[in-house]
């Protein structure tokens, strides 16, 4: 059958090469990075990306970075400590009230966000899309292509846990609008992933959001009224407030394409302007163009 959930199509990789002399190598990685104008947490992340990862070709993504011993299968503080703290910093300052981060390849480095913050995250799960009828899926489910080549997923929140979530963050807003004579319910939703390439799957679950905040907060009213017999005007709206990322890939475009959807610039830990295959590299924002550690034997 034909799902009537939303659909998005992610366009091929690009890949954007810097000429082959410009490649600094890694053992010298260390002195241009204390030379960027890159932040402290920006710069400790590069130091790990280049020593941990490494540039390969995804099935259903192309040309990408494999960095899962650095954010998704280890927590490394002494890499991404900082950045945490800094994208942290981001969020309650465009005072986020939830994070949601799509797939567990994003949910290390997104559940650290959301501790730091002091903020709830959610996660969006994967799952295969089956023949299953489609209103059977959560509210603000929606169907994307796999990075790694395993087709067509559906991404949903756990429809409890929003529940929880939402209704606790109405109830404060509630609690300190209670002498007021109309009640302002506004739900502040960020974003964030493991890494930013075209920006599809952040448009994506931006929209989401929009769509999970509004139904869960209209639900949460609905029984508050219920219950307290409060009539009180109420102005409701969800917003996407901010976008939270270690990686980003800026020659793929994705600032552009969340500025026009949302209105909003990620913040980013370190911005991809290049990326080489071989020998394996990639092009920093601010910093120039390393190679990664060609010693995977040997560790100081």
């Amino acid at each position: 059958m034909t799902s009537i959930l939303p659909r998005y199509t992610r366009p091929h990789e690009e890949v954007a090469a810097a000429p082959l002399d410009e490649i600094i190598p890694f053992a010298e990685s260390d002195a241009v990075i204390d030379a960027s104008s890159l932040t402290p947490g920006s710069r400790a992340l590069l130091r790990g990306l280049l020593r941990i990862g490494t540039v390969r070709v995804f099935p259903g993504g192309g040309a990408g970075i494999e960095y899962g011993g650095l954010l998704k299968t280890a927590a490394r503080p002494e890499y991404i400590g900082g950045h945490v703290w800094e994208a942290a910093a981001h969020l309650n300052q465009h005072r986020s009230d939830l994070l949601l981060v799509p797939g567990m390849s994003g949910y290390p480095v997104g559940s650290m966000y959301a501790l730091a913050a002091g903020i709830p995250a959610l996660l969006l799960k994967k799952s295969p899309l089956g023949d299953e009828e489609p209103h059977a899926y959560p509210t603000g489910a929606f169907v994307i292509p796999s990075y790694t080549g395993e087709g067509d997923v559906v991404m949903h929140a756990d429809p409890a846990a929003v529940e929880d979530i939402v209704a606790t963050i109405v109830a404060r807003k509630l609690t300190e609008q209670a002498d007021q004579p109309a009640v302002d319910l506004e739900l502040r939703v960020a974003g964030g992933d493991d890494i930013i390439d075209k920006a599809t799957m952040s448009q994506a679950v931006g929209e989401s959001a929009v769509i999970v905040g509004e139904a869960a907060m209209t639900r949460c009213l609905a029984r508050y009224r219920a219950r307290s017999g409060d009539e009180r005007p109420v102005r409701m709206r969800v917003s996407v407030v901010a976008w939270v990322t270690p990686l980003i890939k800026g020659y793929n475009h994705p600032y552009e394409h969340l500025q026009q959807a949302f209105g909003r610039r990620p913040f980013a830990g370190i911005d991809l302007c290049a990326l080489h295959l071989d020998p394996p590299a990639i092009g920093v924002t601010g910093v120039g163009t390393i190679g990664f550690a060609a010693d995977y034997a040997v560790r100081e």
